[in-house]
């Protein structure tokens, strides 16, 4: 052997130590995890279940829905809105209507409210897709909710 090989000093590549405390709180991790993704679950889940109709809403609820009503159908008769943004204001305005609904609404009314929210939704969605107002399940979707708006207003006499 030469001189320069026995004064070679071998060396292996560094070990990565990972201090205990890591490695305790990386087995706690886990359990903590499937805790939180469970309640995370249960959480979503009991609040699906909170419809709004089951929390009373102050004031008289037939007069609430019928002056939303209102409201509503006034925003629809307007012409002078451009086309998105009526289709917009119509999505809108669905949804203001069932927030509208609670137990103490009358079943007939209320049942009369989410035929026309669904109605005027879905006329609104529709229109924002592009589909015109000359395709022919659209002016059924109009037809169909200008039936629903007259029962509603029917029944707000």
């Amino acid at each position: 052997m030469s001189d320069t090989d026995e004064n070679v000093e071998v060396r292996s590549a560094p070990m990565l130590t990972v201090p205990i405390i890591w490695r305790r709180l990386a087995l706690c991790a886990v359990p903590l995890a499937v805790i939180a993704l469970a309640l995370s679950v249960w959480a979503l889940l009991s609040a699906s279940g909170n419809h709004p109709e089951s929390v009373a809403l102050p004031g008289d609820s037939k007069v609430r829905v019928c002056t939303a009503f209102e409201l509503v159908a006034a925003m629809q008769a307007r012409n002078e809105l451009v086309a998105a943004n009526a289709s917009l204001a119509m999505l809108g305005a669905g949804d203001y209507l069932l927030r509208q609904l609670d137990t103490k609404t009358p079943q007939h009314l209320a049942d009369a409210v989410r035929a026309f929210a669904r109605d005027v939704q879905e006329v609104g969605m529709n229109a924002l897709a592009g589909v015109p107002y000359s395709d022919p399940r659209q002016a059924a979707r109009q037809a169909e909710g200008d039936f629903d708006r007259k029962q509603v207003a029917d029944l707000c006499q």
